[in-house]
């Protein structure tokens, strides 16, 4: 008699499965279509886990480690391993979403099978289709053993883009692929399997990397690397591979030859059997090497056993090391344990089965860890250990890397997966932009046109909210995003991909920092429409391009709603301007705000104008600062400035003049004569006339310095009046520079290309884009100034005002007359 099955998720929605009695829970909602979360499919990992409501069945085979007894008391249970006595209720610890998604089923054909030692075989595999499996470097799938219906999870060894697939499998006596493998297998034998799976697979990214793998899970580091050599581009990249015994060791010829064919890959191993004859006896973590962490810039990729992951955290925390990265994927060998058999009260028949019911119940299930954290000695790099603690160690770390005692009972290779957290603002933009560049791999060219239809309606809908460069409703926003970026992940039917995401908390970081928004980069939503497009056509090299941009356009939103005020200036050379008066113009905000904050920090004392009051606030945060409010597009207000700083301090060393900015966007003959003269007074007479009234002390004293702020933005479009006063600026930098050299004086520029920065708080002076030609105008300067840069990037408020502190230094006592770009490679 077939039982039915309530799935109960977390978003309230309940789904309906028929289970036959011989059945799993697990199976009967694979093959009816709802994938609940699930990985080994056979006890090993608890990535299934539930809470039965009611109903009675029989518990199954698990590891402790996936189900505790405490909690199979309590009512928890595995649905890859119960099998239903009545009709039941589950509590599944997901949402409906993750359920609908399915993992492909692959077919193929064993084609060779080599006993590379007396512990480890390898498997090769041809498919008819290949073209159909599409996977990422690292990641794995669940192949159904012949002859059975248990599966086992192995990663691919091989590169994405070979035609043969290859696996390494440890042989464990009484194991089920084991037995299959030396008893039976033979080449042209069917194999069937799914995938792929997991979220540890290879990040796109020059950034050097270490290669950790223990035991068989050397398997998806020779994934990754293969797919380096294939790559072309070059990277720093260590392995160290470790293992238990000799007999454990494999694949060494191979990993030498990629060490010849990788530029920039070295590698080493060790063994930890004392009566190894390997050179290196030990455990991975006394391979590494100060010079394999590159200062923390280094992306740490590691596969094994639970201890040997807590090892190598454990050795990282000891030392206080934390990478850039940090990316695991944990395997154990199954030791089955019968589940007691725990009736619970029967749930009633319902006599009108619904495809899908909406239930309101709060869900007090979150995501559970694979494997749990064990207690560790910490490891240091050469640190000596006692003879018990060596007893303790070998019994919990270890090259395959940790087996339990030969005595207990051996099970399956099994692979877990976790993903780091990841807590920067930046970071959490980067992290997502890896995970959907591989989602993107596995979607491209593979969605139907319902699929297609439903990308593109997530993608409008996250138009309404914004404006332009503003924010309508930026909490909906939130949420429209959120969901368009979830989608990507569904649509891979990787449930891991997916909870990787989400584990970034990226929706939840977007909503704390956009909840007081004004300013949206305008791209972001277009960036939604044009990323759909390129999957509409197939574009994958676009869709790439799309995914990175928008992650940029992500970052520069989330800097400019986070102010940036608040983290100290980067790059200081404390103390270089001690002594020093500086006078910095326009310094109430961005680039002159971000000046002044640096030459403070180096220690300079300053005379801080701006037309805006917001400027004494400033000055009353900085340890030696004097404000003066003053319109420097007028002679009185230049000359009020430099009588302010010789009155306060004697002298004036060095003069900043940053005051300027386009105050219109459109093409030139829509300038009306005022415009223009407006354009030219903002940005060069104000110039002009800080410099008439700062030389003359300059002069007397015999020394100092002038910075003029011009721009990269001398050659573009729709500001041309900004463009011939920034070609002033230039033109009075050299003149200035040849007229006064043999006076002491300095003069020099920054050239800045397109700068992010917090939202205004001084009115630009100009109006605002209103009509939709007006801001087609406005988005034209915007794409042109992007498109100049060779970096595709805006600047940061720290790089331009690290560029000017240079140039006002006596590092830079050899400058003069030069005008510096800082504009991406964009040379105005």
């Amino acid at each position: 008699m077939n039982h039915r099955i309530a799935l109960s998720f977390e978003d309230g929605v309940t789904r309906f499965v028929t289970c036959a009695p011989d059945q799993t829970v697990a199976d009967a909602s694979y093959r009816q279509r709802i994938n609940i979360p699930l990985d080994c499919r056979d006890g090993a990992c608890g990535t299934c886990k539930a809470f039965c409501e009611s109903g009675e069945y029989e518990g199954g085979s698990y590891l402790e480690d996936a189900l505790s007894a405490d909690e199979a008391e309590r009512g928890y249970v595995l649905p890859c391993s119960m099998k239903p006595k009545s009709d039941l209720v589950l509590q599944i610890a997901s949402t409906s979403a993750v359920a609908k998604t399915q993992a492909a089923e692959h077919h193929g054909t064993l084609v060779a099978l080599e006993r590379l030692s007396p512990t480890t075989m390898s498997l090769t595999v041809e498919m008819r289709d290949r073209d159909r499996l599409a996977f990422l470097p690292g990641q794995y799938v669940n192949i159904t053993v012949p002859g059975t219906d248990v599966t086992r999870s192995y990663s691919f060894s091989n590169a994405p883009g070979d035609e043969r697939l290859t696996f390494l499998v440890k042989l464990t006596p009484g194991g089920v692929m084991s037995d299959y493998l030396t008893g039976r297998a033979k080449s042209g034998d069917e194999l069937t399997f799914t995938g792929p799976h997991g979220s540890f697979f290879l990040r796109e990214t020059d950034r050097p990397v270490l290669l950790l793998a223990g035991g068989t899970g050397l398997a998806p580091i020779l994934s990754i690397v293969r797919t380096m050599r294939d790559s072309g581009v070059p990277r720093p990249a260590h392995l160290v591979y470790g293992v238990s015994t000799d007999d454990d060791l494999v694949e060494t010829a191979t990993l030498e030859k990629l060490a010849v064919e990788v530029p920039g890959l070295t590698w080493d191993y060790c063994v930890s059997d004392p009566r190894s004859a390997a050179p290196n006896k030990g455990y991975v973590t006394t391979l590494i090497r100060d010079e394999h962490l590159h200062g923390g810039d280094v992306a740490v990729y590691l596969c094994g056993p639970p201890p040997m992951v807590e090892a190598v955290r454990g050795h990282f925390a000891s030392a206080g090391f934390e990478p850039t990265g940090f990316y695991y994927e944990k395997f154990a060998l199954a030791a089955p344990v019968r589940a007691p058999e725990i009736p619970v009260q029967p749930v009633a028949a319902d006599p009108e089965p619904e495809p899908e019911l909406e239930f309101v119940a709060s869900r007090a299930l979150a995501g559970q860890e694979l494997f749990p954290t064990v207690d560790l000695v910490p490891l240091r790099a050469g640190a000596a250990l006692s003879a018990a603690e060596e007893a303790r160690v070998a019994r919990t770390i270890a090259g395959q890397e940790m087996l339990p005692p030969p005595e207990e009972t051996p099970g399956e290779y099994e692979i877990g997966e976790e993903h780091p957290s990841v807590h920067e603002s930046d970071a959490v933009f980067e992290a997502r932009q890896a995970l959907e560049l591989g989602a993107l791999e596995l979607t491209i060219g593979r969605l139907t046109s319902g699929q297609l239809a439903g990308y593109r309606l997530l993608a409008e809908s996250t138009v309404p909210y914004v404006d332009g460069d503003r924010f309508l409703d930026a909490a909906a926003y939130t949420e429209t995003n959120a969901a368009f970026h979830d989608y990507l992940f569904t649509l891979t039917g990787n449930e891991h991909l997916l909870q990787a995401y989400q584990a970034l908390g990226v929706k939840g970081h977007m909503a704390e920092t956009l909840r007081n928004a004004t300013w949206c980069h305008p791209r972001c939503t277009q960036d939604h429409l044009d990323l759909v497009a390129a999957f509409e056509s197939g574009d994958r090299a676009t869709a790439r391009r799309l995914i990175a941009e928008h992650a940029e356009r992500s970052k520069i939103t989330t800097r400019r709603a986070m102010g940036g005020a608040a983290e100290g200036p980067k790059f200081l050379s404390p103390g270089r301007f001690a002594g020093k008066v500086v006078v910095v113009t326009g310094a109430a905000q961005g680039i002159g705000e971000a000046t002044a904050r640096r030459i403070a920090a180096e220690g300079g004392a300053l005379v801080l104008a701006d037309r805006s009051g917001l400027v004494g606030g400033l000055a009353d945060e900085l340890p030696e600062a004097a404000a003066v409010v003053a319109d420097l597009e007028t002679w009185p207000g230049a000359q009020a400035v430099a009588e302010a700083a010789v009155a306060r301090y004697g002298r004036i060393d060095v003069l900043v003049n940053n005051v300027g900015g386009a105050l219109r966007f459109k093409p030139f003959t829509e300038f009306s004569p005022d415009e223009i003269e407006a354009e030219l007074r903002r940005s060069l007479l104000t110039t002009l006339l800080s410099c008439r009234a700062a030389l003359p002390s300059m002069a007397q004293r015999g020394s100092g310095v002038i910075v003029n702020v011009s721009s990269a933005a001398t050659r573009g479009i729709h500001r041309i009046p900004y463009s011939a006063a920034k070609g002033g600026i230039n033109a009075l930098t050299a003149s200035l520079a040849f007229e006064y050299a043999d006076a002491g004086i300095r003069v020099v520029a920054t050239a800045p290309g397109g700068t992010e920065a917090p939202p205004r708080r001084i009115p630009r002076g100009g109006p605002d884009p209103v009509t939709d030609q007006e801001r087609e105008w406005f988005q034209a300067h915007i794409d042109q100034t992007v498109g100049s840069s060779l970096l595709k990037r805006y600047g940061t408020l720290d790089e331009q005002a690290a560029a000017i502190a240079f140039l006002a230094s006596d590092e830079a006592s050899y400058v003069t007359g030069t005008v510096l770009p800082v504009a991406g490679g964009d040379l105005g």
